[in-house]
């Protein structure tokens, strides 16, 4: 319990002044002492007021707002990791962190606003880590850096903890300067066969002099040898180095080996044997079988071409020096995220070329942001939309659908899912989306697909999404916030789950307090701040509370400047058609007031004299701004723009706190209370409730006030919060 002095004050003349209050919790039973230090006569007023603030609400004029006297209202915010699903957010439940800062949970933060995904096409590969290395959250888009080698590339997403996402550079069909995954078994001079010995293709290097550099293993090299074409080398390609062995023979087929001939004679066939790589003169042959000193061979591998050889043409046996990775990663190195400083090491297949797949990336942050990833398997909540913005050049032939039966649509034998879909414009142009709205009716698992030109040429680019029927919030307000102040790492336990509190944008201080009134008719708000609490602002956001189990909360914002009556209707027109139009927007203001939210109805009659009803006062008017409602919205008749006038409008910051006008009359304990100078006065027996407060008002600034008693806890006003009911 508190006793003695409560509170004193001295303050200005004609200033409504706050002089004592109780938190809702409390109840003061108090004296009041009013001395007047002054020689002269003046006089003073004392009035009890349930309320701190009277909040200009946005919404229509006769507002569905759902508030009560006790419901809680705040703006401020935790963001958690993992978060809340909706039915483990309890309204009123206490939180207590390890740093020692108590408070309510009022509700999660459920997102309604659509969700803007910023898509790009982009050719990535899967990377794999050695078991937990990685240290530290990479960022999205940043650049890789590689410990031993200096290569560069971007991350793309991971997949679990041990597989990245990667993006590439090719080396350029000109490009000399080659990074290689190791440079054990290299020397100079060798050959670089680029592509499968089992296909026709490829292309065929030669290691320079001194062109091996053993410490970033770079290599310089010479491109398209043995009249090979030169091509961009893709990342992570699979090369053999070969070397020019001590076996070898000629040809001996008595004429010459022409092109297309797959039976080789040769004059020695010792050492040759079946697998094995030949090369005569610029053609690279394997051999199939060997049958005495006939082979039988394999025409232009590598890219080399199949063309005639003269008889008695020297036929070399290659020495293959094993199996490389061109243009990657050396092995076993680690890398480091240039943004993030997370690090990892690198534990790849060393004989296995690096898969790269076209796909599509996202990022939440805009149109030229460069922190896209590849999301594998995204989740959407149900009451939002997901707008995928197809505006960059890479997204041109990849138009994105839906389909709920094939992985690949209707490029494969499935169907487009069209339920809730919009498609605007073409991909990779400006305006282009495609956009799809969550409902409970939407099919639970759904593929995306990139439907180009021609059919069948863009499949892999998507992929696989299903609906969270029961999602985890990550933010959630709070409210009767105490103790030691909430820092991002701070952590408590509820339901058995440990929240953290996130470090970057962990904690969104606001306002808080409790409904004492609501009036639907004015959107007025009558609120006691939560102790502790700042005062609320225009802009200020918070939920409303139904009184129904696990009800929808509506969010609501406090505004300036809201019209509240209108004037000034422009007269009759003749031309203008009758008729009533309701809910419509004005289509200009003098002023800076917001046009979308503000909307009247507008009754026409017969003569064309027009009478207008205000539904929402909107936002950001000032008193005598004129509003005009273009005649297309009236019938179209061919009438004047009808106009007319902002009247009156509530608070231009959207707060009001002090107005004597704001009182009833029965607040008042004394009105104009005369004090002859040099004398005081005790008034006894005045009781603060909970949530009240004890104000004053002085004629003269020679009065000062005395506040002496004791407070009591008290229960007396109720908090109501929302209840919630898990099925």
């Amino acid at each position: 319990m508190t006793a003695g002095r409560l509170a004193a004050d001295k303050p200005g003349a004609t200033t409504n002044t706050v002089l004592y209050k109780c938190s809702t919790t409390r109840s003061g039973s108090t004296v009041l002492n009013v001395c007047n230090q002054g020689s002269g006569s003046a006089s003073y007023r004392a009035a009890l007021r349930d309320y701190d603030q009277v909040l200009h609400l946005d919404g229509t004029n006769t507002s569905t707002h759902k508030l009560v006297q006790g419901n809680p209202i705040t703006s401020y915010k935790l963001k958690l990791n993992p978060g809340f699903q909706d039915a483990n957010a309890i309204p009123g439940a206490t939180i207590l962190t390890t740093n020692g800062a108590e408070a309510k949970i009022l509700d999660v933060f459920k997102p309604t606003n659509d969700v803007v995904l910023y898509t790009q096409v982009k050719e990535i590969s899967l990377t794999n880590l050695a078991a937990d290395s990685l240290a530290g959250t990479l960022q999205g888009g940043e650049t890789l850096t590689g410990a031993t080698s200096g290569l560069t590339a971007k991350f793309r997403g991971q997949q679990g903890t041990s597989q990245l996402f990667i993006e590439y550079t090719d080396i350029a069909a000109n490009g000399t300067q080659v990074q290689i995954s190791r440079n054990t078994g290299l020397a100079d001079g060798m050959y670089l066969t680029i592509g499968s010995d089992a296909n026709i293709g490829g292309e065929v290097s030669t290691i320079n002099a001194s062109g091996i550099n053993t410490t970033t293993n770079q290599l310089t090299i010479t491109r398209n040898q043995l009249g090979t074409t030169s091509a961009a080398i893709k990342a992570g390609s699979r090369i053999n180095a070969w070397s020019e062995s001590a076996t070898t023979t000629t040809i001996d087929e008595g004429a010459t080996y022409v092109a297309g001939d797959t039976t080789l004679t040769v004059a020695d066939s010792t050492g040759f044997v079946s697998g094995g790589i030949i090369k005569i003169d610029n053609e690279l042959l394997e051999i199939t079988t060997v049958a005495g000193n006939d082979l039988t061979v394999s025409r232009n591998r590598f890219g080399t071409a199949d063309v005639d050889h003269n008889n008695g043409a020297n036929v070399t046996l290659l020495t293959d020096n094993g199996v490389y990775l061109l243009n990657f990663w050396t092995e076993g190195e680690s890398l480091t995220g240039a943004a993030s400083n997370a690090t990892a090491t690198f534990e790849f297949p060393v004989d296995t070329a690096a898969v790269i797949d076209t796909k599509y990336v996202v990022s939440e942050t805009g149109v030229s942001a460069t922190d896209h990833i590849y999301i594998q398997s995204p989740q959407y909540d149900i009451g939002r939309t997901y707008k995928y913005d197809l505006v960059d050049a890479s997204c041109n032939n990849y138009p994105l659908k839906f389909s709920a039966d094939d992985a690949e649509g209707t490029n494969g034998s499935g169907t487009e899912y069209t339920a809730g879909v919009s498609k605007v414009g073409t991909a990779g142009t400006a305006g282009a989306y495609t956009s799809i709205e969550i409902t409970n009716d939407t099919q639970t698992n759904l593929f995306v697909y990139a439907d180009g030109t021609p059919t069948g040429q863009t499949q892999g680019i998507g992929f696989n999404t299903s609906v969270n029927e029961n999602p985890a919030y990550v933010e959630v307000f709070i409210y009767d916030v105490t103790g030691e102040a909430l820092v991002g790492g701070d952590t408590f336990t509820l339901n058995e789950v440990t929240q953290t509190v996130e470090n970057v944008g962990g904690v969104t201080a606001g306002p808080y307090g409790f409904v004492q009134h609501f009036d639907p008719a004015t959107c007025h708000l009558k609120v006691t701040l939560g102790e502790g609490s700042e005062a609320f602002a225009s802009g200020d956001q918070f939920y409303d509370t139904p009184t129904l189990n696990n009800g929808t909360r509506t969010m609501i914002t406090v505004v300036s400047g809201k019209a509240t009556s209108l004037d000034s209707v422009g007269g009759a027109d003749a031309s203008r058609t009758a008729g009533t139009y309701t809910n419509i927007s004005p289509n200009a203001t003098t002023g800076s007031g917001d046009l979308t939210t503000t909307k009247v109805t507008v009754v026409v009659d017969g003569s064309g004299a027009a009478t207008v009803t205000l539904l929402n006062g909107g936002f950001g008017h000032a008193a005598a701004n004129t509003l005009t409602v273009n005649d297309s919205q009236l019938g179209g008749g061919g009438g004047a723009n009808l106009t007319f006038n902002v009247a009156t409008i509530g608070a231009a910051d959207g707060i009001e706190a002090d107005q004597a006008e704001i009182y009833n009359g029965e607040d008042y304990l004394f009105y104009d209370n005369a004090i002859a100078g040099n004398t005081s006065e005790k008034n006894s027996s005045i009781i603060v409730g909970p949530g009240q407060n004890l104000l004053v008002y002085s004629s003269a600034a020679d009065l000062s006030y005395v506040v002496n008693g004791f407070e009591t806890q008290s229960d007396d006003f109720e908090v109501k919060n929302m209840t919630k009911i898990s099925f």
